[in-house]
């Protein structure tokens, strides 16, 4: 018989310190062995507790995933109130589900969320935007940087959403995720269909199109989450067919003020430098191209000139940036600010982009009531005059002239000149702004509300001096007195993008546990939106002062132009939890949202999606089935829809140019451009999901996913009759799935208190197939797209001929087609692009990465590594053997071994002849672009400041080199120019920095 003295019920609850909010789910053991299953889901605890010793003595340990564990005296207490803390290495364990205030432990998520964060992929790098880190590091995500800073970046979350626009006019559909930060959904600088203007593209009037996530500061982020299937990103039907990503930033914690401090500096070159042709090399190709000719007046001899101008416009650049925050708080307030200045100087002379990422936070917390303020204000400036990658000029002219100056080049202009003479700039100032509320009506029952807004400004200058050949242009002058015309000098392009996209949320969030097995959540909640980008165009050729920046007003031909997008967009969403014991999991959510981009009987859609999983590792009858070495097991499975709104412009209505009187500004006329469709309607992606994840040994976590994704009604173009007035118009007319296998692995091989060596690594496989097209069926690019819309074929298919060859009697190509050989001028003359055949793939057959991290003894080194493997790119034939653009400009080195010259040759280029027919799209110019790039190797040093009696909390100091090398599955020709050089004309960077950071 027990004493009561050795019995008492006790009872408390356990709290979050940080925000002192109940913790559902937290583990109550005593002495170490369970007495209770968890607490209750409002984080009270109420149980017995019968000992044969004194209870007094007992120790009462609370556990909570992601927070560290206490434990507690139960002494001669009945009640208690347990505060955890953060503990700063098992929250990765904690996943954020949604930007509705969701979150769940990893362990719970039904969907397929990926979570990675800063300090997981050295936020050390040199890069402007935090995707260019994220390379190869998420399953399933693959991200196509931009070597060009701060400009958009492709990131296809399981495979392109939509098809690629054929026609060099139409924006086409967005193939990108929906980002959201804090809350606030990020806007896309995208362009308007039928215009030159405001399209992205490569030429020198093109606008600079700028990455979204320039807005955000890489050392702001906490947490980057990846929603990729129905289960995951349901919640956000309108425009989840790409995926999501959801960005958090970092709040302030409680206590003093604390401060932290970083700086960074490095220098950068380039890297895979294209080889042109030298002078004597380029004089002799010439000249046999003029003989080919039989323009033998224009054959000359070396004129002993070899300027090399890469060498001329790279040399070393440099790296800097510097990052200052402070944060702290009360039990109630908390608040962090940070500021850091970033400047990327290029290794091409004077091409530089600057960026400034500032960020307050301020989140307070008491009783039932929490709020969060997010406002991040940024400046982002781009300048690259320096535009030799698309200039490749003879190298047998000279620098300077005999004079002294520099020689002037008609048409593209000296390149030193336009590099020093020129202005291309582009500057955005941007503010993220978010105000989150939340209110505990019950216990159980918490009302959340949101705003965020995303606003910028971006001013585009672009000038070409007369002082240069890019700015000389040719013309009549219009009514330029005679003795005055020279051609048109000078030229300027402005414009400006005002872009206001803003979010408002509110939602209900319930939860609660009943009969200690089941537990029930449910949010349901409104959401409206609007998306609005208004831009405007200037444009003025021929100044009388050429030399200098000038008003458009004062140009002899102006041209002016302006439009506006606008968006609009509501919906009501919900989504419900339920899992029993935690080993059976439930989630269903519904979306149905309107968009005005669509006509008005189609622009209401309802998506939704449903998902489960199951804790087979938790089941009883597990651990005897001699399954000890897996330490955990779930089978995770989901299915649903999501739809795709962003359109562009507004294509169901129709477009419309105005014509003006040039007088008073009135329109006087409007010309239709794009045909109306009131039966436009949503793209709908059916998503299907099914994973395992799995951790053995102790050791070795590993997920597995099987996707599906089947998109349906792809918004395409196509030919209407001529008696519509149009051309064209935009239809809901193809199909396409997307489909492949992900698979992730992170190994703890050793962690002790010392030394720590982890290692984590992702593959993915992703195909793709066009199932359907609508209308006229299958659709073929521009000559020199290669692209082409064929059921049964992926999308991302390069089309063309076959290349066998250079006739080695004649020197010309021949191609196979149908399967008999044919000379490239009968190609030319006799096929078309209905007699093109696939050629390569640019989309990869697989891709991933691997990061490998150690530690000792507070020495840590990081290594990052991506590849792709299976991956074509066609090239531009000017890189390569466009003779016709040798009267001005240079060519690869390529040619001079491998161009046909006499009878008999074995040659890979045709003969340098202006008259040799030259097929742009040919298998002679795809190449595999397979490859492991080394990205980063970062090496840090934890200072003992204790020791050194420094005044700060840590310090580190850290060597960095991202984008080192690349090894390449093709190398191909030893000579000249390969795949490593062919694939970026414009110069790659390697940069070395060295840096520190410290908290006082």
């Amino acid at each position: 018989m027990l004493h009561s003295q050795n019995s008492r019920t006790i009872s408390g609850i356990v709290l979050d310190d940080a925000t002192r909010l109940p913790l559902p789910g937290a583990t109550i053991l005593v002495q170490g062995t369970a007495k209770g299953a968890s607490t209750d889901i409002d984080g009270k605890f109420n149980y017995t507790i019968t000992s044969s010793k004194s209870v007094n003595e007992m120790v009462l340990t609370v556990s909570y995933l992601g927070f560290k564990t206490q434990r507690v005296t139960v002494g001669d207490r009945s009640y208690f109130e347990i505060l955890l803390q953060e503990d700063a290495e098992s929250l990765g364990e904690v996943v954020v589900t949604s930007s509705y205030g969701t979150k769940k432990i990893k362990q719970e998520v039904v969907g397929s969320v990926a979570k990675i964060k800063p300090s997981e992929i050295i936020s050390e790098q040199p890069a402007v935007t935090f995707d260019d880190l994220l390379e190869g590091q998420i399953a399933g995500v693959f991200i196509d940087t931009n070597n060009r800073l701060g400009e958009e970046t492709s990131i296809n979350i399981r495979g392109q959403g939509s098809l690629t626009p054929l026609g060099q006019n139409i924006v086409g559909t967005s193939t990108q995720p929906l980002i959201i930060v804090d809350g606030i959904i990020l806007s896309e600088e995208l362009g308007i269909d039928g215009s030159n203007f405001f399209d992205a593209g490569t030429g020198n009037i093109s606008e600079n199109i700028l990455n979204p996530l320039a807005r955000v500061g890489i050392q702001d982020i906490e947490s980057f989450n990846v929603l990729k299937d129905a289960a995951a990103v349901g919640l956000y039907g309108a425009d989840a067919a790409n995926g999501v990503i959801i960005i958090t930033t970092k709040s302030g914690k409680q206590g003093k003020p604390s401060f932290s401090f970083g700086i960074q500096s490095g220098f950068s070159t380039a890297i895979n430098e294209y080889k042109y042709l030298d002078g004597f090399q380029y004089q002799n190709i010439l000249n046999q191209y003029n003989i080919n000719n039989g323009n033998f007046e224009s054959v000359t001899e070396w004129n002993g000139v070899n300027t090399d101008w890469f060498d001329l416009l790279n040399e070393t650049g440099t790296f800097n940036r510097i990052n200052f925050g402070v944060n702290g708080g009360s039990e109630r307030w908390r608040y962090r600010a940070n500021a850091t200045y970033q400047i990327n100087n290029e290794a091409q002379v004077n091409n530089d982009f600057k960026k400034l990422n500032t960020s307050f936070a301020l989140d307070y917390n008491h009783n039932k009531l929490s709020a969060s303020l997010r406002f991040s204000p940024s400046i982002a400036e781009k300048n690259d005059p320096n535009t030799l990658y698309n200039f490749a000029v003879a190298p047998n002219i000279p620098l300077f002239d005999d004079n002294g100056e520099l020689t002037a080049i008609p048409t593209f202009g000296n390149p030193v000149a336009v590099a020093n003479q020129n202005i291309r700039e582009s500057k955005t100032l941007a503010f993220l702004t978010s105000l989150n509320l939340n209110y505990s009506i019950l216990p159980n029952l918490k009302f959340t509300t949101l705003f965020g807004m995303d606003l910028s400004f971006k001013d585009e200058d672009r000038f070409f001096s007369g002082l240069n050949g890019s700015g000389q242009l040719n013309g009549d002058g219009f009514d330029r007195p005679l003795d005055q015309f020279q051609g048109q000098l000078g030229r300027r392009i402005q414009r400006e993008r005002n872009t206001n996209r803003w979010n408002w949320s509110a939602n209900l969030f319930y939860d609660t546990v009943f009969d200690k097995k089941h537990t029930f959540d449910a949010l349901v909640g409104i959401e409206t939106r609007r998306d609005f980008s208004d831009q405007s165009f200037a444009k003025g050729d021929d100044f009388i002062n050429f030399a200098t920046p000038q008003p458009i007003s004062e140009a002899f031909e102006q041209d002016y132009e302006e439009d506006s997008i606008e968006n609009t967009g509501r919906s009501l969403f919900s989504q419900l939890n339920y899992n029993y014991k935690k080993l059976y999991f439930l989630l269903v959510n519904a979306r149905i949202d309107q968009s005005s981009a669509f006509g008005s009987d189609r622009n209401t859609a309802l998506n939704a999606g449903i998902g489960a999983s199951w804790n087979i590792s938790s089941e009883e009858f597990f651990d005897p089935n001699g399954f000890s070495f897996v330490d955990f097991l779930r089978l995770r499975i989901s299915y649903g829809s999501t739809g795709n709104s962003r359109i562009g412009s507004y294509r169901a209505r129709g477009l419309y140019i105005l014509g003006f009187n040039g007088y008073n500004g009135s329109p006087i006329y409007g010309n239709p451009s794009s045909a109306p469709n009131p039966n436009l309607g949503w793209e709908r992606n059916n998503k299907f999901n099914l994973g395992v994840d799995f951790n053995i040994f102790g050791k070795y976590k590993m997920t597995v996913d099987y996707f599906r994704d089947n998109i349906q009604d792809i918004i395409t173009s196509r030919d209407v009759i001529s008696e519509s007035g149009f051309t064209s118009a935009q239809i809901n007319g193809a199909s396409m799935i997307n489909q492949g296998v992900e698979f992730s692995i992170q190994a703890d091989w050793i962690n002790t208190d010392t030394f720590k060596w982890n290692t984590s690594f992702n593959i993915s496989r992703i195909t793709n197939e066009i199932t359907s097209l609508s209308g006229l069926g299958s659709e073929f690019s521009a000559a020199e797209r290669a692209r082409s819309r064929q059921v049964g074929f992926s999308n991302s298919t390069i089309w063309g001929f076959q290349f066998v060859g250079i006739d080695p009697a004649t020197g010309r190509e021949l191609y196979n087609v149908g399967g008999d050989i044919y000379d490239a001028s009968y190609v030319r003359q006799n096929f078309t692009n209905n007699d093109w055949e696939p050629l390569g793939d640019s989309q990869p057959e697989f891709f991933g990465g691997l990061r490998n991290s150690i530690s000792y003894k507070g020495f840590d080194l990081n290594v990052i590594l991506s590849f792709t493997a299976g991956q074509e790119t066609l090239l531009d034939r000017d890189v390569l053997d466009n003779y016709n653009i040798l009267v001005n400009r240079n060519l690869g080195v390529n040619i001079w071994q491998q161009a046909w010259q006499e009878q008999g040759d074995i040659a890979i280029y045709p003969a340098i002849s202006r008259t040799t027919p030259i097929v742009s799209n040919s298998s002679k110019y795809v190449f595999d672009e397979s490859h492991i790039k080394l990205k980063s190797i970062n090496l840090s040093y934890n200072l003992d400041t204790k020791a050194l009696k420094l005044p700060l909390k840590n310090l580190s100091v850290f060597a960095n080199a991202s984008n080192i090398g690349y090894w390449f599955f093709n190398e191909g020709s030893n000579f000249g120019n390969s795949i490593a050089e062919l694939r970026s004309i414009y110069p790659e960077m390697m940069t070395i920095s060295f840096g520190l950071n410290t908290n006082f």
